[in-house]
């Protein structure tokens, strides 16, 4: 399996259209597939002491010891937020080794003491009562959704996950994809893409990226391409209050050292 990555810069091109979005699910909300089952009795089987709290009023509990790793490694690990508060989940149904799996992907609220929030991904077998085989935080910003193409298909009963994190402010966001194989039912951390776009007076510069396979010869996965594309424009003179740059900006190279809401290609509030 390998990750390769390319970089095109396209002028005065159209923007972006819309992100498609994806399911959310409450902790209330019944689990497809397993009758008389909620996301939060899910939850549960990787975190055992999610409960209502009588005080808060919201669903809380603790990161089982040890804490679950960082999939990016130690710079993104720290103190552990104690209590963890449950928000909402996502739920993608995947194969690993010819065999169904769950991988859930549950937002658990901020980090006072880290930048990125805390967002465990839980990947679980898919029969009648469910069993967690691992898990793994997986956000290296603020907020982390799956990706739009969350899925990638390695092979005919293998598939790799993408995640997208990001903050942004009202004319910046900034963010990055991961790339996660579950090969042998283990979170690894196959690669790493930034992207950063911007949206000012006089121009706008939107970085998107998007995910292929092909046959690796000689590999019994397949070969994952990111295509990465920074689409420059600049608005009409009327409005164009603000300097332009005397080029349009170029991708940032940290993205070829290989990912609230899911690889937005525009930035803008969070909703």
């Amino acid at each position: 399996m390998l990750l390769t990555a390319g970089a095109a810069l396209l002028g005065a091109a159209a923007g972006p259209a819309a992100a498609e979005t994806g399911r959310l699910y409450d902790p209330g909300d019944f689990v497809a597939g397993h009758p008389g089952m909620d996301y939060l009795a899910l939850v549960q089987l990787a975190l055992p002491t999610v409960v209502l709290s009588p005080d808060t009023h919201m669903m809380q509990g603790h990161l089982p010891t040890p804490v679950p790793r960082h999939i990016a490694g130690h710079v993104y690990e720290g103190e552990p937020p104690d209590p963890v508060t449950l928000g909402t989940i996502e739920d993608k149904r995947i194969m690993i080794g010819g065999k169904p799996r769950i991988a859930l992907l549950v937002d658990l609220g901020p980090d006072p003491d880290r930048v990125q929030g805390t967002a465990l991904l839980i990947l679980m077998t898919d029969e009648p009562t469910p069993k967690v085989l691992d898990m793994a935080d997986v956000a290296i910003d603020k907020d982390t959704v799956f990706a739009d193409q969350a899925v990638l298909k390695l092979g005919p009963g293998d598939d790799a996950l993408v995640t997208w994190s990001e903050h942004d402010d009202a004319d910046l966001t900034m963010g990055g994809y991961l790339l996660i194989s579950t090969v042998g039912d283990r979170l690894s951390l196959i690669g790493t893409i930034r992207l950063q776009s911007e949206r000012l007076c006089a121009w706008s510069n939107i970085e998107t990226v998007h995910f292929s396979t092909s046959p690796d010869r000689g590999d019994p996965f397949a070969r994952i391409t990111a295509s990465i594309h920074a689409a420059f424009k600049r608005t009409p003179k009327s409005a164009a209050r603000t300097a332009s740059p005397s080029s349009a900006p170029r991708p940032s190279g940290r993205r070829s050292n290989g990912t609230r809401r899911r690889g937005r290609s525009s930035p803008g509030p969070m909703r």
